[in-house]
């Protein structure tokens, strides 16, 4: 199962949750609303788990009311991903570089239009409800084992004893160390 992953500014907040209402009463699954603060690294996890595990990307944009922390970040990563991405206009204003390649909605107008705009940019509910689920996420490379290091280093150790050692005894042998 898939579902539509919002984004949105904290100033939108009513007209992001209505259009979860309005999306959910038709049918899909919606994902809103990180629990962790906006920009920490927790809110970045969340973020980057959830649209790794989405369906589509919607972006509630301001343009004219200029830039909002956190969206660089959704809009790279599900370009990066090659999640579908629509904007939902709020206004007037030139798109983000990494948002120009988008599908956009009209939202700056009446409401009811602009959302059956939305409807017909969006694969349908049941598509998204009977996916499959996205690649699973790579495992994290682990570190090496504490007493692995600590082995690597007693290597490295001896290694360079035994070179200094070599060192010292052949610079005896040839008597360039006097003794």
């Amino acid at each position: 199962m898939q579902y539509v992953y919002i984004s949105y500014p904290d100033d939108d907040y009513a007209f992001a949750h209505r259009l979860v209402e309005d999306l959910q009463a038709v049918g899909y699954a919606v994902f809103v609303d990180a629990v962790s603060d906006v920009g920490t690294v927790s809110w970045a996890a969340e973020t980057r788990h959830a649209i790794r595990a989405c369906g589509v990307v919607l972006m509630i944009l301001s343009p004219a009311d200029g830039r909002r922390t956190g969206i660089r970040h959704e809009g790279i990563l599900a370009n990066r991903l090659q999640k579908p991405l629509i904007v939902l206009l709020r206004s007037a204003g030139e798109l983000p570089r990494y948002l120009q390649n988008a599908a956009a909605a009209d939202f700056s107008g009446d409401y009811p239009p602009a959302f059956e705009q939305l409807r017909s940019l969006l694969p349908s509910a049941l598509t998204l409800l009977t996916a499959s689920d996205p690649l699973p996420r790579r495992r994290p490379r682990r570190p090496p084992h504490l007493p692995n290091r600590r082995r690597r280093r007693l290597v490295w150790v001896v290694w360079w004893l035994l070179l200094v050692s070599v060192c010292i005894v052949g610079g005896i042998a040839f008597g360039v160390i006097p003794v």
